[in-house]
């Protein structure tokens, strides 16, 4: 399926989708898992992988009382990861803010990590409004992220479209009555993804936003 309507603006989940988080992620989950004495392999991470890395914990029994401490060791550890943009993710942008497209950042990711990795990337200057995970809305798939990100943007959820490698991306957007755009990535959750029913799945970042232009 392709788009075949005018955007004004295109929306985009960040880790997975336009930076390359995946590994470092896994390798974050590991060294700090092992500090509370909790086993985690790839398979526990299939298993147990979201977005909301609430969920993560609830999965493999972390107290809940311990849930900020491991906040902070993740991040400890993961800041000591290297970012980088997945492959394609600057055209694509350029593409967008090259057509006057307005493009937004919806993200789960905590500002203070997801700022650093905006400037270090050098693509903070594409985004007209970013909300991060600790900003306030509920987190996805709720969608309040998502509705406060349109609102800021003064655009009306038919105006625009939402593009996300996760099942929580999806159902966030077509909670909020966003075109929703799956583009499965290196996260163990592409099965899910498909199930999740977006209104297009592109094979990389390039090819859904040439869709979404309608190249």
């Amino acid at each position: 399926m392709t788009s075949s309507r005018s955007w004004r603006a295109v929306l985009f989940d960040w880790d997975g989708t336009l930076v390359d988080t995946a590994e470092a992620s896994f390798r974050s989950y590991v060294r700090m898992f092992e500090t509370f004495g909790i086993p985690f392999d790839r398979a526990r991470y299939a298993e147990t992988y979201s977005p909301d890395w609430h969920h993560t914990y609830r999965s493999v029994g972390l107290p809940g009382n311990r849930w900020s401490d491991a906040d902070r060791v993740w991040l400890d550890f993961f800041a000591g990861e290297e970012a980088a943009l997945i492959e394609g993710a600057a055209d694509a942008l350029r593409a967008l803010t090259n057509r006057g497209i307005i493009v937004g950042l919806v993200t789960s990711g905590g500002r203070e990590r997801v700022s650093r990795e905006l400037t270090l990337l050098e693509v903070a200057a594409h985004f007209a409004h970013v909300v991060c995970g600790d900003d306030g809305p509920r987190r996805k798939p709720h969608p309040d992220a998502l509705q406060h990100a349109l609102e800021k943007l003064s655009v009306a959820p038919d105006e625009a479209a939402y593009v996300g490698d996760s099942p929580e991306d999806v159902q966030m957007a077509k909670a909020a009555n966003v075109f929703a755009v799956a583009v499965p990535g290196a996260y163990p959750n592409a099965e899910a993804l498909r199930a999740a029913s977006p209104d297009l799945i592109a094979s990389d970042l390039a090819d859904a936003v040439r869709q979404l232009i309608g190249e």
